[in-house]
């Protein structure tokens, strides 16, 4: 893998530990991770104390972008536009966002 450019693809990043560790086993062996693709950004805080989001922290930390297929208030507004999902999901999304969210 010396020389070869990555991308690390993930489902989620909760706090970033997964894409921190993968990063370091690439630059271990000689490869550059050149980005970070993820399906869902969550948007929720990296920790209570911490009020920038876990995407942020790994983009910020390691120096690479990270982009996401959707984001949470991107899923929320879908769930508020669509009607065709019960009303609660819609209030289980709202409050992990008041309570987690950037």
């Amino acid at each position: 893998m010396e020389g070869k450019r990555i991308l690390i693809v993930d489902d989620v990043i909760t706090a970033g530990t997964a894409i921190r560790e993968s990063h370091a086993m690439l630059s271990a062996i000689g490869a550059e991770a050149v980005g970070v693709a993820i399906a869902l950004d969550r948007a929720e805080k990296r920790s209570l104390d911490d009020p920038i989001s876990a995407v942020q922290a790994v983009a910020r930390d390691l120096s690479i972008p990270v982009v996401s297929i959707v984001n949470l208030p991107q899923l929320q507004t879908f769930l508020e536009q669509s009607g065709r999902y019960d009303e609660m999901v819609l209030e289980s999304v709202s409050q992990y966002r008041a309570q987690y969210g950037v």
